[in-house]
């Protein structure tokens, strides 16, 4: 099983890397469209805070669960898997709180912007640092 479970990993390693570049490299204008654009669409459909902010935290808690399992069974030491569970953790309070600055004043402000250029940097950093570790 865990050599499966490892090459699994590293795929799920290498989409975590590749998505966090992204976020990385999207530019200040793109991001306010973008939220324009949520708020719209949370507009049309009725959809309350509360019911975003679930929506949000439950998506990325079952993300970050399903990749810590797959690190903790990919035989890696246990201390390393907390240091993931942090760092997902951390992600998930700093975007549920960057949710709530969008829902209610509409925009996302430059400081709040660059805390999440360097939280989705470390969210890649970290996945590169996984494929690594994995395929060594």
């Amino acid at each position: 099983m865990s050599e499966s479970v490892v090459k699994i990993t590293l795929i799920a390693s290498i989409i975590l890397m590749g998505y966090n570049i992204s976020e990385f490299a999207t530019s200040f204008k793109t991001v306010s469209e973008k939220i324009s654009e949520f708020l719209s669409l949370a507009k049309e459909n009725a959809a309350s805070d509360k019911d975003l902010r679930l929506t949000n935290i439950v998506s990325s808690c079952l993300l970050s669960i399903g990749y810590v399992t797959l690190v903790y069974f990919s035989d890696i030491v246990i201390w390393i898997v907390a240091l993931v569970v942090l760092k997902l953790f951390f992600t998930l309070l700093l975007s549920d709180k960057l949710l709530i600055q969008v829902l209610r004043e509409g925009t996302l402000s430059k400081k709040s912007y660059l805390v999440s250029k360097f939280d989705a940097l470390f969210n890649a950093v970290m996945g590169f640092a996984f494929a690594v570790i994995l395929v060594l």
